[in-house]
């Protein structure tokens, strides 16, 4: 295969060894200028970074393993010695299904028709000056009023009045508040799907149970194009938006000794095409004369082997995807840092004395770094001086940022079961007919033994000894299906208590006991909901909390609508909705039941009625807006609503153009032709 792509001139194949030689040759060759400075400090931390990844105590190899199992493949090793013992090479795609279960779950709280977030108001909004200004100016307009009157009030009752108008004034603002904090949520969500942080968070909860850790990025700002419609007209204007996207575990790096991530420099391994930086020519804050280098230099076929480490090989086949060493699709890498830097290096690189004052001082800044060229530097833009990156794990380890996944809960039983599996269909292929034993000495020489068919006859000579032993005999194996697959069966029973992904939430019907009937199997999934509330909360708090605040700040920064006052909270609810979903919509439907009365009416009103309504209606995943009318519309309802005792407004007005509705006979049904017309003077004089 090497010797067929290799006769193609457009292709370079390049063994692992002869990179790995080839770029310690470029690292000696290239002029002590190119590799100094930022560029070599850069390179510096990723020999350091990916050296520790690669190590005994890196995660490297557990990576390629959760991989491998979730494919249902074997690792080479053990595969080479099945195939030397020549049995079969089936695989129990346990840790798949463990897997695809607990993303299912997450999807559920996280993907739902709620959201797991939300934007809280200050719980003491300031009241505005002038609201305050305004109720003391009717408080001493009241108290002339009064003293003219010859009743002048009391100071207690002077006091009393004040204390009420700034309670109602204090509860309007929290009010109005709450409405803005509504308004500002509903922009924030449209932000983050059209910039497909939802799509990037399906794909962080398919990473999570299977890798050691998982990885989503964001905000990162960009320039796209965007099409528009001007009177008809199409019009195309570049417009900067922010996007979020999941980075795999095998393409960032960071500080092996931090244990939170936050305090970690990161690295990440981008892959561009040309077309890629061709748009980057010409921009703000790229050196354009570095871009055409690049272009330049790695023309031919590109470079996709200048940040690769051991297990690019293996992973492009795992993930079905072109092998990096040939690249044939002529990808160019760039590696994305994110760290401090010294003030010296920046200025040596081009910054000014007003940028970096101080030459000492450490500066957080981002750079992009494609083989010996730096093609942008920038201070990171977050106010609060971190990085892009939010990382947690299905079972976090203290003192660490990478912690375990399912494949590394279950590798012991995952391998117990394949041994088992394996064993059974070796088991059930040897014993599904009877073995032969013949003696070649006592056949023909015209027979042939290989060959089995009905009626066979078997022609065979007299054996010199005088043996009268039968020259082919039949013997039965033992078939012990049963019992490897009591083993099977209870080893999965153990995963199940290991993983706390029961097999009922992946669909399987053989429950038993409180699973037999809907009620005991809700409980059953419920509890085992319970079990996920700690991957809720690392969720929560590693990813959700810290990726919300940093879209908050960047609308602080940018917006200037004054969509949001700068006093909201981001909450994430993730672990509540996991816990309280189900529980809160039960009691909320037991709720607008119990108030389903006259007493409770004339206490909630009907506006109280339509928030209840709107509140279970949203629960359910209906959009409560548009099923119960607004607080205005309900309002303008109920001032035409007519007197008690009075027809409905449509149906006098209807008598009143002649029987358009039938009228009510008093002593029988409705009489719908004895409406006589009225003249039309009489319908503008009865208004």
């Amino acid at each position: 295969m090497l010797d067929a792509i290799g006769s193609n001139p457009l292709v370079r194949a390049v063994p692992e060894q002869a990179l790995a030689d080839s770029q310690q040759a470029l690292a000696v060759a290239a002029p002590e200028e190119a590799l100094s400075g930022l560029a070599g400090y850069i390179r510096s931390k990723f020999q350091q970074f990916s050296s520790h990844r690669d190590s005994a105590n890196g995660w490297n190899d557990r990576l390629l393993a959760a991989l491998r199992a979730f494919n249902g493949q074997y690792d080479p090793t053990k595969l080479l010695q099945i195939q030397q013992f020549k049995g079969s090479e089936v695989y129990a795609r346990l840790t798949a299904v463990k897997c695809r279960g607990a993303t299912a779950l997450l999807r559920d709280v996280y993907l739902g028709a709620e959201r797991p977030w939300g934007i809280s108001p200050t719980p003491d909004p300031t009241t505005p000056d002038d609201i305050t200004q305004q109720a003391m100016q009717l408080v001493q307009s009241e108290v002339q009023t009064a003293t003219a009157a010859g009743q002048p009030p009391a100071p207690e009752q002077i006091r009393d009045r004040v204390q009420s108008l700034l309670t109602a004034a204090r509860l309007a603002t929290k009010k109005r508040a709450a409405a803005a904090a509504q308004v500002a949520q509903d922009k924030l969500d449209d932000i983050l799907v059209e910039g497909n942080f939802y799509r990037s968070l399906a794909e962080f909860l398919v990473d999570l149970p299977l890798f050691p850790f998982a990885c989503i990025k964001g905000p990162v700002v960009r320039i796209v194009p965007q099409l528009r419609w001007i009177n008809g007209q199409p019009a195309m204007a570049n417009t900067a938006k922010m996007f979020w996207e999941r980075v795999s575990p095998f393409d960032i790096w960071f500080t092996p000794g931090v244990s939170a991530i936050e305090d970690a420099e990161v690295l990440e391994r981008r892959r561009l095409t040309r077309a890629d930086l061709n748009d980057l020519i010409g921009l703000p804050g790229y050196d354009s004369d570095a871009v055409r280098e690049v272009l330049d230099l790695y023309g031919l076929g590109g470079l996709a082997g200048d940040w690769l480490d051991s297990t690019e090989s293996a992973r492009a086949q795992l993930e079905n995807r072109e092998n990096p060493l040939f690249n044939q699709s002529g990808l160019i890498d760039c590696l994305e840092f994110h760290g401090a830097v010294q003030g010296s290096m920046l200025l040596d690189f081009g910054f000014g004395a007003t940028q970096v004052p101080d030459s000492d001082r450490d500066y957080f800044v981002q750079a992009w770094l494609i083989g010996r060229y730096v093609i942008k530097v920038q201070f990171a833009p977050s106010p609060r001086k971190r990085h892009p990156y939010f990382i947690t794990s299905f079972e976090k380890v203290p003192g660490t940022v990478v912690g375990n996944a399912l494949p590394d809960v279950l590798s012991d039983l995952q391998d117990v079961c394949n041994a088992v599996l394996r064993a059974l269909v070796n088991n059930v292929s040897i014993a599904s007919g009877p073995q032969v034993v013949v003696n070649v000495d006592r056949l023909d020489s015209t027979g042939n033994a290989e060959d089995l068919y009905p009626w066979k006859r078997w022609l065979m000579t007299s054996d010199p000894m005088g043996s009268t032993a039968p020259p082919v005999t039949w013997f039965q194996p033992q078939m012990n299906a049963d019992a490897l697959l009591g083993i099977y069966e209870k080893i999965s029973q153990i995963a199940d208590e290991l993983s706390a992904i029961p097999r009922y939430i992946t669909g399987s019907d053989r429950m038993g006991g409180a699973g037999r009937t809907a009620s005991g199997l809700a409980m059953l999934m419920g509890n085992a909901s319970k079990i996920l509330q700690t991957v809720a909360s690392n969720i929560d708090i590693d990813v959700l909390n810290p990726a919300l605040q940093g879209l908050y700040d960047m609308v602080m920064l940018t917006d200037q609508s004054g969509l949001l006052r700068g006093d909201e909270s981001v909450d994430v609810q993730g672990v509540s909705v996991a816990v309280q979903r189900e529980t809160e919509r039960q009691r909320q439907l037991e709720f607008l039941t119990a108030t389903a009365n006259p007493l409770d009416a004339q206490i909630v009103g009907i506006e109280g009625r339509a928030a209840i309504l709107r509140a279970v209606a949203n629960t359910l995943g209906l959009n409560g807006e548009s099923i119960v009318p607004s607080d205005d519309e309900i309002k303008a309802r109920v001032a035409q609503a007519p007197p008690p005792g009075q027809p409905p407004v449509a149906q006098a007005a209807a008598q009143a153009q002649g029987g358009q509705a039938p009228a009510m006979h008093p002593s029988g049904p409705p009489a719908t032709n004895t409406v006589q017309a009225t003249p039309p003077t009489a319908v503008r004089a009865g208004g």
